[in-house]
């Protein structure tokens, strides 16, 4: 699970131009000022491409958080 993290906030710090390092489990579209409709749908994109899968609208849609993020990846292990 530590390297699914590691390269989730990999992906969320380049498109939303973010130090990893400062990327936390709470780390949301509520309080990240690039987090926006279009960086949204570019990190769909950006994971889906990085970990060759596909995500429902569901599933984009519930991902608001770096841990909603972490627990719908792990999900389709």
């Amino acid at each position: 699970m530590q390297d699914l993290e590691v390269a989730i906030k990999r992906v969320m710090a380049d498109v939303l131009d973010l130090d990893p390092q400062a990327i936390r489990d709470e780390t949301s579209v509520d309080n990240t000022a690039r987090w926006d409709s279009a960086n949204h749908i570019q990190l769909v994109l950006a994971l889906e491409q990085e970990f060759s899968i596909s995500f429902d609208v569901t599933e984009m849609e519930s991902m608001q958080s770096c841990l909603d993020i972490v627990q719908t990846r792990h999900a389709k292990l």
